[in-house]
């Protein structure tokens, strides 16, 4: 099965009803799957309580449980949310990390719409037609792509299953050395 190398995400979502959308029309692929929890991951370092909404629609099902901070009384697991929590708020760079054009020597600064994140697998990624697969996320900020799974949910939407190095620290953002004096 050859699967697409790259998406694209047209417009961040302003909603969890937006969120919604963009992950169907892109999560039909294991790659759409991982592209929707940047996503997610992007919105939370932006906004804390939207993000919370996004990551509880992007990842699989297993990974939450009941609680009001998610959507529609499911949230992620406590454990899964302490990290996120811990390492974004030291790092609110990282998911930016994943974008086309945004890399340490320009801050991680967001290129123009659309965003575009860049996958590959290998040999031992499994096989998609499993329902199960592990790809890499190109990532400007470390020395080799990230691993992100996915699953295939029942309704063929792809899920991001284990996420732990898309977590991760990167190289620091450059610091402007201007001098305003």
């Amino acid at each position: 099965m050859v699967l697409p190398e790259h998406v694209q995400i047209g417009q961040l979502p302003q909603s969890a009803e937006e969120f919604i959308t963009l992950r169907d029309q892109i999560a039909t692929t294991p790659q759409g799957g991982a592209a929707a929890m940047v996503a997610a991951l992007l919105l939370y370092a932006a906004d804390e309580q939207l993000g919370l909404q996004c990551l509880t629609i992007a990842v699989d099902r297993d990974r939450l449980e009941a609680g009001t901070t998610g959507y529609r009384g499911w949230q992620l697991r406590r454990r899964e949310m302490q990290r996120i929590e811990t390492q974004i708020k030291a790092g609110p760079h990282i998911p930016r990390s994943y974008i086309d054009g945004a890399t340490p020597e320009n801050g991680y600064v967001l290129p123009a719409l659309p965003y575009v994140l860049a996958f590959s697998d290998n040999p031992y990624s499994g096989d998609p037609d499993s329902g199960t697969y592990k790809l890499f996320v190109s990532c400007s900020g470390a020395s080799s792509p990230r691993p992100v799974t996915v699953k295939r949910n029942d309704r063929g939407i792809w899920k991001a299953h284990e996420w732990s190095s898309l977590i991760s620290g990167v190289k620091a953002p450059a610091r402007s050395t201007e001098d305003d004096l």
